[in-house]
C-alpha cells in the first residue's frame, strides 16, 4: 500500500516538474514551436520585414510611441525560427544598450509599452545576464518615472490603458525573470480588479458615469450591464470615461482599444506560464472585445479594430474560437504599441492555405489541454478544417461520461474551451485521472488530463 502510494507521489511530482518547465519556456513563442512554421505569407513577411528594419541602436523605452521594441521582437522571432546570428546580435546589442543606459526618462505609460517587447525577444535568443535580469527588476519595481511612480506602483493604481499596458509588461518581465511569486500577485491584482471588490490601491477618477454600479466599481463591466438602454457588457469604464462621460449612442474613442493591448499581452504570457485568466469573470476579455468589435460596431459603427489595434484579432480567435480577423487588411499580422506578430500562432501543418487572411491548417486535430495537471480550469484546444458536428465530452476513469462541453455544428478554425472540471449537474469534480473526447465530422480523438486539488 504504502509502496504504491509513494509511485504515486513520485508520478505527479514528475508531471508537475514537466509542467512547470513547459510553463517556463517561450514567453511569447518559442524555437520549438516556430519550428515548421511557413516561411511565406504575409505573417512571415511582415515579422520579417520589421526584423530587418530593427535597429538595436535605437532601443529605449522612454519613446511610448517607438517602434523598435516590437521590431527587436521580431528580430528574436526570425532569429529563434532561422537560426541567423544576424537576427540575434540585434536582440543582445539593444538589451545591453538598455541594462547599460540604466534608469531611463519619461512616463511609465513609456515604460509600460515598450519594456516588455525587449524581455520576451531575450528570451526569444537566449540572452540572460545579471546586468539584463537586474535592469528589468529595477524597472518594474525600483526605478521612480516623471510620474512618481513605479511601473509596479502605476499598474496597481491606474484602471485604464496605462494599467493594462503595465500589467503587459510586468507579465513579460516576471515570466523572464522566473518570479511566479511576483507573476501570481499581478495575476490575481488584475482579477481582482474584474471579478471586484476593487482593490484598495486601484483609483478611479470623480466620473464613474461608464459603470453599471458605482457602489462596485469594475475593471471591465460585468456580464449584462445596461444603463439607460446601452448595452455597456465588456465596456471598461475608465477608458470610455477619458474619451467623454457616459452617451448613448457612446462617442468613439481610441482608448478602449489600447487598453486591450496590455490585456491581451498579459492573457498570453500568463496562459503560456500555467495561470490562464481568459475565463476570468464570465471570459471578460473576450465580453471587452465583442462589446466594440462587434456589438457597437454593428449598432453605431466606427468601432471595430483597425490600424495598430488589428494584431490583437488573431489572438483572439485562437483563444475563444472567434472569426474577428478573416478578411482583415494585412495589417492584422503586424503589430501594436507593446507587442504583435500573430506568426507565433500560425499551425505548423506545411498544408497551410492562405484563406482571407488567414492561415487555414487543413487538419483535424485535438491538442493536449494546458495546463496539464491543472486545478480547477484548464484549456481544451482542437483545430478543425471544415463545417461538421462537434462534440467535446468528458469521460471518468471508469469511462462514464461525466461532462459535455461542445454539441454543435463549428466552422472551420481554431478553438479553445475552458472547462472548470465540472459534471453535468454543475458540481466540482475531486482529484482524478479524466479523459476529454472530440468527435468532429469522421474525425475522433482522446486526451487523458489530471484534475488535482
Amino acid at each position: 500500500m504504502f509502496r504504491n502510494m509513494l509511485i504515486f507521489c513520485i508520478f505527479f511530482s514528475i508531471i508537475i516538474a514537466a509542467s512547470n518547465v513547459t510553463a517556463r519556456q517561450g514567453i511569447w513563442t518559442s524555437a520549438e514551436e516556430l519550428a515548421g512554421k511557413p516561411m511565406e505569407g504575409p505573417a512571415w513577411e511582415a515579422v520579417l520585414s520589421a526584423a530587418n528594419n530593427a535597429s538595436p541602436n535605437a532601443a529605449s523605452v522612454s519613446d511610448q510611441d517607438s517602434n523598435n521594441n516590437a521590431e527587436i521582437l521580431a528580430a528574436g522571432i526570425v532569429y529563434a525560427r532561422t537560426g541567423e546570428s544576424k537576427y540575434r546580435d540585434k536582440v543582445v546589442v539593444a538589451c545591453e544598450k538598455l541594462a547599460n543606459a540604466g534608469k531611463p526618462d519619461d512616463r511609465t505609460l513609456a515604460w509600460a509599452r515598450e519594456t516588455g517587447a525587449y524581455a520576451m525577444a531575450a528570451d526569444l535568443v537566449g540572452y540572460k545576464t545579471s546586468e539584463f535580469e537586474l535592469w528589468l527588476r529595477n524597472m518594474a519595481e525600483n526605478y521612480v518615472a516623471t510620474d512618481d511612480r513605479t511601473l509596479l506602483g502605476m499598474f496597481k493604481k491606474r484602471p485604464n490603458n496605462w494599467g493594462t499596458q503595465g500589467f503587459g509588461s510586468l507579465c513579460a518581465i516576471y515570466a523572464f525573470l522566473q518570479d511566479t511569486v511576483r507573476l501570481n500577485e499581478v495575476r490575481n491584482y488584475w482579477i481582482q480588479s474584474v471579478v471586484g471588490p476593487k482593490p484598495d490601491e486601484l483609483t478611479y477618477g470623480d466620473d464613474l458615469s461608464w459603470h453599471v454600479d458605482t457602489n462596485n466599481l469594475r475593471l471591465i463591466n460585468p456580464k449584462g450591464a445596461v444603463k439607460q438602454g446601452l448595452n455597456i457588457d465588456g465596456i471598461i469604464p475608465d477608458d470610455m470615461r477619458r474619451g467623454t462621460s457616459f452617451k448613448n449612442p457612446p462617442e468613439h474613442t481610441g482608448y478602449a482599444w489600447e487598453t486591450l493591448q496590455g490585456i491581451v499581452m498579459g492573457a498570453r504570457i500568463l496562459e503560456r506560464c500555467g495561470m490562464p485568466i481568459w475565463a476570468v469573470a464570465d471570459s471578460a476579455i473576450y465580453r471587452a472585445f465583442y462589446a466594440i468589435q462587434v456589438r457597437w460596431e454593428n449598432q453605431f459603427g466606427g468601432w471595430k479594430a483597425e490600424g495598430d489595434d488589428l494584431w490583437m484579432l488573431p489572438f483572439l480567435d485562437a483563444a475563444y474560437g472567434t472569426n474577428w480577423s478573416d478578411g482583415q487588411p494585412e495589417r492584422v499580422w503586424e503589430h501594436g504599441k507593446n507587442t504583435g506578430w500573430p506568426y507565433v500562432i500560425c499551425n505548423n501543418n506545411t498544408d497551410i492555405k492562405e484563406t482571407g487572411g488567414t492561415l487555414t491548417p487543413d487538419i483535424f486535430d485535438l491538442k493536449q489541454n494546458y495546463p496539464n495537471p491543472f486545478n480547477p480550469t484548464t484549456c481544451i484546444s482542437y483545430t478543425l478544417s471544415g463545417s461538421c458536428h462537434v462534440k467535446l465530452t468528458v469521460f471518468d476513469i471508469q469511462g462514464q461520461m461525466i461532462s459535455v462541453l461542445v454539441d454543435q455544428n463549428q466552422n472551420p478554425g481554431d478553438y479553445n474551451f475552458f472547462w472548470q472540471a465540472r459534471s453535468l449537474t454543475g458540481q466540482n469534480l475531486p482529484t482524478g485521472f479524466y479523459f476529454c473526447r472530440l468527435q468532429a465530422g469522421h474525425f475522433s480523438d482522446t486526451i487523458k488530463t489530471i484534475l488535482m486539488k
